[in-house]
């Protein structure tokens, strides 16, 4: 299977992409893949979530309110938090609320990029990655940024099972 179509599998999944405090490299590095009509299927025509700066029509309370909603789903997460929680909001909570609740549900977390594998450089400041804040299991990507290739692989190994 080549990467393109990992890529789609992945995007028809149920996967929930949140970005914490990042600078959406991982993102960006994905949406730079050069599949064709990958903007369609990311942002208009799948079961994949992403609430991000990038996210841009699909963001704000009511669209917050349907990811956590989301049961049995691969929660990915981009970027770091922050020890004291008030740096970081996401609606009327903090980030790391969201990503504990989110966390909650999910089949299984993965963390991609350095910051959210271990703060990145941001850790003096003050910022951890995901699973020092959770203390869970959590799969990671590390990378500044997260290789595209290597975080597709990984969400779709959680996603299928399978190392195809």
């Amino acid at each position: 299977m080549d990467y393109c179509e990992a890529l789609e599998t992945v995007l028809k999944s149920n996967v929930v992409w949140i970005e914490a405090q990042s600078c959406s490299g991982e993102s960006v590095s994905i949406l730079k893949s050069g599949c064709k009509s990958l903007e369609d299927i990311f942002f208009h025509s799948s079961p994949f979530k992403m609430f991000s700066i990038i996210s841009g029509e699909r963001s704000g309370q009511e669209y917050l309110r349907e990811i956590l909603q989301q049961q049995d789903f691969i929660l990915v997460i981009e970027g770091a938090l922050p020890k004291d929680e008030k740096l970081c909001h996401v609606g009327d909570m903090t980030c790391g609320e969201l990503i504990r609740r989110l966390s909650q549900n999910a089949k299984a977390i993965i963390a991609v990029g350095s910051c959210a594998v271990n703060g990145g450089v941001i850790r003096e400041l003050g910022y951890v990655g995901i699973k020092e804040y959770l203390g869970k299991q959590v799969y990671e990507v590390p990378g500044c940024p997260a290789s595209d290739k290597m975080m597709v692989a990984a969400i779709y190994y959680a996603v299928t099972g399978s190392k195809s």
